[in-house]
Formats: structure tokens, C-alpha cells, sequence
């Protein structure tokens, strides 16, 4: 069986691009574009409605229209004919428009020629004079239905719902099919006394490619300055929004030389009486508390930095003079009042000052700074490293629980490590180190007694040949003579010991 955590594999999700400081982003992703994108859609459709709406209030007035003049064509067809047939009469609905003639005869036929002397020919043609339009008139035919008393051309209603013979058997107005083209026409039905259908004078406005072709014409021109008008609000909103967030690129390039700690321009647009103004405002209130900011911490990071070099030695880089006092006075005080006891260990270089005048400083320095690293690799978590100055250097050892056989453990340390041998700048030395030891409190409960006696046992080491440690006793003193004095004293008191070190040289080891 395969185990399933071996073909598990961990799905990475793709890496979105993040926008660089600079305000490199594609157009649409901007807030200009956005709020552009925004404003045009909403114009786009806003204008888009409009457009609709034209259209069907162009085609509803242009219909309108159309009936309107077909309705006044009919009238002056009726008031002409009228004129012409005296013995006819007109019937009107409420609106005073003349729905149907009532005639005796019909007006085509030779009886109404001879009586009126015009014929149906010179009747339309005075029509047609007047209303700048073809008109027709029909009789009609129960078998045929409205036939053109001119052309014998049947005449039929395109635009009607009704059925063709219906509609011209009232008053109409419409699309009809006359010979073979369409015209819009206002029909009056021509009936006899007894209501019994004659016929219908038909006349038109115009043909019906004629008519749509002005129709379309006007929607053409409507669409036109439509299209015109969303252009330039277009152009007028997309201007107005760049203009409105001109100031965005660049209070965002503040913000980002903030965040980059970039902080010596002052923000723009401050001046704006807006939002806009109170951003950079709040921007530019960021950017002076940055400033102050960066002072206070360069000055706390300089305030850091000499309370380091006050306390520390410039070339070793290990505590100096000052931190030892200060230390040293710190463990005084938990002797006191915690009992915590601690050793203080002198550690003088053998032999630096021939090394140092042959070779210059610069080896010397390398030789302290070596030195220093060795010394530094030997305290423990509780220890100090100093360096006092010169070749002197110190070590406050916190006792765990022996003073005496944790200090010669850690001179012994010191020792070791001092006496392999130095490369410095190509060269090779083999020194030593001389040790005085004093513990504290039974060697001083104050720091000059604790040093005094750490120094004159270091002179002890020293007259005793170097290379070795002592521990402070009674009675010692900076003549050779005492030095005799005290070597005798260590030798004939219980438990003191004189130890070789590696040297071949001896040391009093001190119980």
C-alpha cells in the first residue's frame, strides 16, 4: 500500500501582482479609471434609455404626425367636394372630423357629371392641388370590393387588422396598397340616404418608402447628436476625474517615501479646501512625526552608542574601567544583601611591552585584541571580561560554590589559553600572564580593597617569576623583601602549597 502522506502535494496558490510604489497600475485598475469606467457606464446607460426612448416618442410623433395630416387631407378633400356637389352632406364625429358623405347618386356617374360639370378627373385633380397628394376615388363592389374609378385597379389596406374591405367601409386612416405602391391615406366612406356603401374618396400623404425614409432620416440625426453629445460628456467626465484625482498618484508616492524613510519633501495639495486637502494634511502630519521620529531614535541609537563606548574599550571591545566599577560596586551590593560571593582576578600580560616597542602597535593591538577573544571564551554566563588598560586586563568570576577551587580553575584556564602561542601579522609569540586573585568579602568589602589586594598579589605572580597565579594574603607588600616574607609565610601555613607551572616556575597555591 502506498502511503498517502508520500503523494501529497501541496497546492501553491498563484502569486497576484502587487502594484509597485509608484502607481504603475493598468488604467482600469486605478481609482481614475474606475470612477471614470463608473461614470461612463452610468452615462452610457442613462443616454442608452434615452435613446430608446427617443426612438419610440420620434416613432410615436411621427405617426402622430402622419394622422394628423391624413385627418386634414380628409377634410379638404370633403370641404372640395362639397363645394363641387351641392346636394351632398357630410356626417362628423365629436371632434368635428368628417367621417362619411351622404350622396343621392354616386359622384362618378354621368347624371353627376352633367349636373355639377365637373367630372371625378377634375374633382381629384383639384384635390391633389390642394393637398400636394395623390387622390383617389372608389366605388365599391360587393363582389370586388373598392375598385378605382380611374384605373379599375382594386384597392386594398395594408395596415389593418380588420381585413381590407372593412376598413374602407369607415372612416380611415392607414397604410393601403394603391395600384402597386403603398401611400398612408385618410379614407371617407361615400354612402347614399339610406346608409346603403357607394363608395370612399381616399387621399394620401405620401408613399410609404417616402414617408419612413424622412422618418429614419430624423432617428439618423437624433442617434447623431446623441452619439455626439455622450462623446463629449465622455470626454468632459473623463477630463473632470482625472483632474478631481490628479492629486492620488502623488500623495500615494509620499506615503510610499515615508514608508521608505524618505522624508525630506513636503506633501502637496495641502492648500485644498476638501478631502483631498485633508489626506496630504494628515499625509504631511505622518511625514513630521517620521522626521521626529528619526531624530529621536538617531538620537537614541547615538545615546546608545556612547553610553557603549563609555563602558566599553574601544579596541578589545570588552568592558572598560567604568563598567568594572560599576560592576564590581553591583556585586558589592548582592554580597550584602544576597550573600552571593565573587572573585576578583588581575590578569597582567608577561612580556607585551618588548613585543609591542619591536613590533609597533599595530602588532600590539593585535596581540590585546587576541587576547581579549581567548579571555572572552573562558567566563561563563555570571563572569565579566574587562580590559582596565595597557596589558591589564580583569575578570569578575561569580562563585557558585567554592571561591578557592573555582578561581584556580579559572586561572588555570587563563594560564592555558595565554600561554599557547600568538600570530599576529605574520608573526609568532609566545607569552604568558601573571594572575592576582582576591575574594570577596574576606579580602575587602569595598572595590579598592578588593583591587589593592588583587594588585599586590598580581605582584606577588610577578616577583615570583610570572607565568602564575596567587591569591591575596596578610602581610603582603610591593618590596622583594616581603615578597620573601610572604613566600615563607604561604609555604609554612596549613594547606599552602608552591606549584610549578608549566613553565618549569613554581606558584603558592593558596587554600
Amino acid at each position: 500500500m502506498v502511503d498517502k502522506e508520500l503523494i501529497r502535494h501541496e497546492v501553491v496558490p498563484p502569486a497576484r501582482k502587487v502594484p509597485n510604489n509608484h502607481g504603475e497600475y493598468h488604467w482600469y485598475h486605478s481609482i481614475t479609471g474606475k470612477v471614470a469606467i463608473y461614470l461612463m457606464l452610468g452615462v452610457l446607460i442613462a443616454y442608452s434609455v434615452g435613446s430608446g426612448a427617443g426612438f419610440f416618442e420620434v416613432k410615436r410623433i411621427s405617426q402622430t404626425q402622419w394622422f394628423k395630416q391624413a385627418a386634414t387631407n380628409s377634410q379638404i378633400t370633403s370641404y372640395i367636394i362639397r363645394n363641387i356637389y351641392t346636394s351632398v352632406a357630410v356626417k362628423s364625429n365629436s371632434e368635428g372630423q368628417v367621417v362619411s358623405i351622404e350622396s343621392e347618386r354616386p359622384l362618378w356617374d354621368d347624371e353627376s357629371v352633367i349636373q355639377t360639370g365637373f367630372n371625378p378627373a377634375d374633382m381629384l385633380t383639384l384635390v391633389s392641388t390642394q393637398t400636394h397628394n395623390p387622390t383617389w376615388l372608389l366605388y365599391y363592389d360587393d363582389k370586388h370590393g373598392f375598385i378605382d374609378t380611374q384605373t379599375q385597379q382594386q384597392v386594398t389596406i395594408t395596415d389593418d387588422n380588420k381585413g381590407p374591405g372593412f376598413a374602407l367601409k369607415e372612416y380611415y386612416r392607414g397604410f393601403a396598397t394603391v395600384g402597386c405602391k403603398e401611400y398612408f391615406v385618410g379614407s371617407i366612406p361615400i354612402v347614399n340616404l339610406s346608409g346603403k356603401l357607394l363608395g370612399a374618396v381616399v387621399t394620401s400623404i405620401g408613399e410609404r418608402d417616402a414617408l419612413l425614409e424622412i422618418h429614419n432620416q430624423l432617428l439618423n440625426h437624433t442617434l447623431l447628436i446623441l452619439v455626439l453629445i455622450l462623446g463629449a460628456t465622455v470626454v468632459v467626465v473623463n477630463w473632470l476625474v482625472r483632474n478631481l484625482f490628479r492629486p492620488v498618484p502623488r500623495l500615494i508616492q509620499a506615503v510610499s517615501s515615508i514608508a521608505d524613510e524618505k522624508t525630506d519633501q513636503v506633501t502637496p495639495f495641502q492648500s485644498q479646501e476638501d478631502e483631498i486637502g485633508e489626506l496630504a494634511r494628515a499625509i504631511e502630519k505622518l511625514r513630521v512625526a517620521m522626521v521626529e521620529r528619526g531624530y529621536l531614535q538617531r538620537m537614541q541609537e547615538m545615546a546608545l552608542k556612547m553610553e557603549y563606548m563609555a563602558h566599553h574599550d574601544s579596541l578589545t571591545l570588552l568592558p572598560n574601567r567604568v563598567a568594572y566599577r560599576n560592576s564590581i560596586d553591583g556585586r558589592l551590593v548582592k554580597v550584602k544583601t544576597e550573600g552571593t560571593l565573587f572573585n576578583l582576578l588581575l590578569i597582567d600580560l608577561d612580556n607585551f611591552k618588548p613585543v609591542n616597542d619591536t613590533y609597533g602597535h599595530v602588532v600590539g593591538d593585535e596581540l590585546l585584541v587576541e587576547s581579549a577573544t581567548r579571555l572572552s571564551t573562558l567566563v561563563s554566563s555570571g563572569d565579566t571580561a574587562i580590559r582596565l588598560g595597557g596589558d591589564e586586563f580583569a575578570i569578575l568570576q561569580q562563585v557558585n560554590c567554592n571561591q578557592i577551587s573555582e578561581a584556580e580553575a579559572l586561572a588555570n584556564k587563563v594560564l592555558h589559553a595565554l600561554n599557547a602561542p600568538f600570530n599576529c601579522s605574520g608573526h609568532t609569540f609566545a607569552i604568558s600572564s601573571s594572575i592576582g586573585i582576591s575574594c570577596a568579602p574576606q579580602h575587602g568589602q569595598t572595590r579598592e580593597d578588593l583591587f589593592a589586594h588583587a594588585d599586590l598579589a598580581l605582584y606577588t605572580s610577578k616577583n615570583f617569576g610570572r607565568n602564575c597565579f596567587h591569591f591575596y594574603a596578610n602581610g603582603m607588600t610591593m618590596n622583594h623583601e616581603a615578597m620573601t616574607v610572604a613566600g615563607n609565610y604561604f609555604d609554612q601555613a596549613p594547606g599552602n602549597a608552591r606549584v610549578t607551572t608549566e613553565s618549569g616556575q613554581e606558584k603558592i597555591e593558596k587554600p
